[in-house]
């Protein structure tokens, strides 16, 4: 996701550079080829281990609803079988943890699916005359992964599955969540996990202890021209489904949505944002 996001940050930049420099709009076909463009990044490593705490989400009670048909199986079940049936948002929080971060170590193959990447044109913000070169930039670098992509040596595994380049799947917490949900489905569980919207996140909290997140800082660095840069996540949650038996991730995705706001010091002080969103499906063997 990083490299996607440098490239639809260098799109805008060779949009305004270009477009602005020649003081007139040009098809997008005259616009250098973005690819050449060094955008690769790798994640911090993160060292510390969380704890699980209790907090309450912000000002409203975060619940998982169930009808009563489903407590009471469920609660037959945990009596008649041992089965654990997570509940609560803490339960959950820690029934994934524990669930996801036996991937990297245990899993024989991971596949990745697909990823699908949006352009969400309402918080597109540009200088009218750019937008439309802009926006199409933006798509080049935006297209969807249709073809899977296999991973099945151990270091792919760690490099390439989310969080990439950690050890780690997941140091969720409860209160950098929104709302949680667990719900029966056959031999499996389904978890849904809704994050809490986050400003400038960063690797291993909030939405990046469980996402892969691009920090102000890796801007700084990639992109010195960008003066100012923030980002927004929203609207992000992840879908798992858990085998009840082993306690195995199976099939895992990811949506995640950001906003990007930055200004741009060329031929003048420029203030453009985006909306991007990658939604990220993966099935896991053992």
């Amino acid at each position: 996701m990083k490299t996607r996001i440098f490239a639809a940050i260098f799109s805008l930049v060779l949009a305004m550079s270009v477009l602005t420099s020649c003081g007139e709009k040009q098809p997008v076909s005259s616009i250098p080829d973005g690819t050449a463009l060094n955008t690769e990044t790798t994640a911090e490593e993160v060292t510390e281990f969380v704890d699980i705490t209790v907090v309450n989400s912000e000002n409203e009670t975060t619940t998982v609803l169930q009808n009563t048909t489903e407590t009471v199986s469920q609660t037959a079940a945990e009596v008649t079988t041992g089965v654990f049936v997570p509940s609560t948002v803490e339960e959950i929080v820690t029934y994934f943890n524990t669930s996801a971060n036996k991937i990297k170590p245990t899993a024989k193959k991971v596949v990745k699916n697909y990823e699908k990447r949006i352009v969400n044109e309402d918080k597109l913000v540009f200088p009218e005359m750019l937008r439309s070169a802009a926006s199409s930039l933006i798509d080049t670098f935006m297209k969807d992964d249709t073809e899977p992509i296999v991973y099945e040596t151990r270091e792919d595994i760690t490099n390439e599955f989310l969080v990439p380049n950690q050890n780690y799947v997941s140091r969720l917490k409860p209160e950098w969540v929104k709302s949680a949900a667990c719900t029966e489905n056959g031999q499996n569980y389904i978890i849904n996990i809704k994050l809490k919207d986050e400003k400038n996140s960063v690797s291993g909290k909030g939405v990046g202890s469980v996402c892969d997140v691009i920090e102000t800082s890796e801007v700084a660095e990639k992109a010195p021209f960008v003066e100012k840069f923030t980002t927004e996540y929203y609207d992000c949650e992840v879908v798992a489904t858990v085998d009840k038996e082993s306690g195995n991730v199976i099939h895992i995705k990811y949506i995640v949505s950001v906003e990007l706001e930055l200004t741009v010091e060329m031929f003048g002080t420029h203030d453009v944002a985006a909306g991007l969103t990658f939604e990220k499906d993966y099935t896991i063997t053992y």
